[in-house]
């Protein structure tokens, strides 16, 4: 005659989840001066607005943690976030088996508590995943009309210097909209 046995497990798994998105885009700068001009008032501009030149990049962190670099040389815009976190989770198992089975049931108790931790630890990250994207798209929302600002500003004021270069700039109107008119005698 066989004896039954309660057993129980507990398992825990540990580790550092740690995620990252980014997203990139070009900067539309008209090639009204010279590249090397151009890249300069791109870099004034963008360090008026909180950008900190390092060579040929500007960057700036967010409140929320992503990072904002533009390329000076090419136009191009990156935007980064990562997203960490320390996962610490537990489960238990129990089960009443047979003496014979005892060691088998105790293994496959264990396998099926380590593989519920481990999709615990995989929804756990893609929610910092999730976290992480809907902070990223937010900042882009806000940074999209703030670049448009900067591609605007740069392109007028490479307007006015290459009008000045043609000639003697006699007027300069610059409307709430955007719009400059130059009247330049050549």
């Amino acid at each position: 005659m066989s004896r039954a046995y309660r057993i129980s497990i507990k398992e825990s798994l540990s580790q550092h989840v740690q995620v990252e998105d980014g997203v990139s885009s070009t900067l539309e700068l008209l090639p009204i001066l010279q590249k090397e001009r151009m890249r300069e008032l791109l870099a004034a501009e963008l360090t008026q607005r909180g950008f900190v030149r390092d060579g040929a990049q500007a960057r700036r962190r967010e409140a929320n943690g992503v990072e904002v670099e533009v390329d000076l040389e090419t136009g191009q815009v990156s935007a980064t976030i990562e997203g960490h976190q320390d996962v610490k989770l537990e489960t238990e198992r129990a089960a009443v088996v047979d003496e014979l089975v005892k060691e088998e049931r105790e293994a496959a108790l264990r396998r099926a508590a380590q593989a519920a931790l481990a999709r615990e630890a995989k929804a756990e990250e893609e929610a910092l995943r999730k976290q992480a994207t809907q902070k990223l798209e937010a900042t882009l929302r806000e940074l999209k009309g703030e670049l448009d600002g900067v591609v605007n500003r740069v392109t007028a004021t490479a307007l006015k210097a290459r009008a000045a270069e043609l000639g003697q700039v006699e007027e300069v109107h610059e409307d709430a909209n955007g719009g400059l008119t130059i009247k330049v005698r050549v």
